[in-house]
């Protein structure tokens, strides 16, 4: 049997993770009583936190998967600001008898986050816990085109998505599933895009700078749910919203899942999508879609007087957005 946590200590630990990060050009790297960076004038900062059983479960994603979604989910509330992840700081928690190559594999799955997204890792804790609990802090810089928030929707402009929506929750049914049911496995096998983009969904960095570049009044982040984070966005900016259900672009497998399964609205409301929601005046939309491309930009909805998402040209789904407290 391997090591597990108590057999070599928190410093012995905490040694063996930083061994697997990637090299950083830090002013003073972790291993002091904190570390030190370079920033700017604004810094953006954000922070999550995913907790075993609850966010992920390691029958379906590996360590590295782990590790690899908790950098991104944090990379990804920058690129709705239009911002650079600059650091990232990781602190775990974990049961003493967690085998260390288990964290091990986690830190691999940070270190190939930190190299996708250009980050450095800063430092972080690790901690005795009841199940593994990994959360992450980022800070950022704005990008070229400045800060894009949640609250600058206006009536009259249209809702704008980058890519496709309804993926991730298409994977996680597949693979809750496909142990025992022949035709989760054969739509798995299939469709293999949807339990990557579960795993390892992946931060709009470039399209977010460009978008805030191209002139994006408002942005938010699909980590919800599309319909549950355009209504945060519509209760920042004091608007309602028009949502055209029949224009939501699904990727390619989610009608089959949700045929299968027996719901709808995959796209509408499942969540760990990780593409942006996008505001923009009517006649910026062009000038949007260059920026983005290559990944493709959708008109999906209009911002209107009032408050709140009414859909249109399409029934209200059957499951509902990611709320942290259901």
């Amino acid at each position: 049997m391997g090591e597990d946590l108590a057999d070599i200590g928190e410093f012995g630990v905490i040694r063996r993770l930083l061994e697997r990060l990637p090299a950083s050009q830090l002013i003073v790297p972790p291993g002091d009583d904190a570390a030190v960076v370079r920033t700017t004038d604004e810094t953006l900062a954000a922070a999550d936190l995913l907790v075993e059983g609850r966010h992920f479960d390691f029958a379906f994603s590996s360590p590295a998967d782990v590790g690899f979604k908790a950098v991104t989910v944090n990379v990804s509330d920058i690129a709705a600001m239009g911002g650079r992840p600059r650091y990232v700081l990781v602190s775990i928690g974990a049961p003493t008898a967690t085998p260390v190559s288990l964290l091990e594999s986690l830190y691999d799955g940070i270190g190939e986050a930190a190299r996708a997204y250009g980050v450095a890792v800063a430092g972080g804790d690790t901690v005795g816990a009841d199940e593994i609990i990994v959360s992450v802090a980022v800070l950022g810089e704005p990008g070229p085109g400045g800060v894009v928030l949640r609250s600058g929707a206006r009536a009259g402009d249209l809702l704008c998505v980058t890519g496709e929506l309804g993926a991730a929750a298409a994977g996680l049914a597949l693979l809750r599933a496909e142990s025992g049911d022949p035709a989760a496995r054969a739509l798995a096998d299939r469709f293999p895009r949807l339990v990557q983009a579960h795993r390892r969904g992946v931060a709009r960095l470039r399209e977010g700078e460009a978008a805030a570049t191209a002139g994006a009044r408002a942005m938010i982040d699909v980590s919800d749910g599309l319909i549950s984070d355009a209504w945060h966005m519509c209760e920042r900016s004091d608007v309602g919203l028009i949502l055209d259900g029949h224009t939501v672009p699904a990727a390619a497998g989610v009608a089959d899942v949700e045929e299968w399964a027996g719901v709808s609205g995959l796209a509408l409301s499942g969540g760990d999508d990780y593409e942006l929601c996008i505001a923009v005046s009517p006649d910026g939309v062009e000038t949007l879609t260059r920026a983005v491309a290559p990944t493709a930009v959708t008109m999906i909805g209009r911002f209107v007087e009032g408050s709140g998402v009414e859909l249109s040209g399409a029934e209200a789904p059957d499951v509902a957005g990611w709320d942290s407290f259901r």
